[in-house]
């Protein structure tokens, strides 16, 4: 067993983990019920951390992991000029209106 990564941010782990499921890696998530002790145990002991199963899945698990983390973050949000609604980035057409942003 191998930790490939750990964050404070339980939910982020928990993402990465269902990514590594996805290509077949066996892993799981450990501290996950950890939250409530901080401050009886310490912090950093308490994070979650994502461990994959077979040593020779670490490889392919950290590179996997740093693909999705190099991905460009979503695009800004945009106003619509016929309606003046605020979208978010990642949608080319108004949620309001239906016109396509151009």
């Amino acid at each position: 067993m191998k930790r490939v990564h750990v964050s404070e941010a339980l939910a982020e782990v928990v993402h990465f983990r269902n990514l590594l499921e996805q290509s077949n890696i066996l892993c799981f998530v450990k501290n996950e019920q950890l939250s409530g002790g901080i401050g009886d145990i310490p912090f950093l002991e308490c994070l979650p951390e994502l461990w994959v199963a077979r040593e020779e899945d670490y490889a392919r698990a950290v590179e996997l992991i740093a693909e999705i983390k190099a991905e460009p973050p979503p695009a800004t949000e945009w106003q619509c000029r016929a309606c003046g609604e605020t979208n978010e980035g990642q949608f080319a057409a108004c949620w309001r209106c239906g016109r396509v942003d151009e």
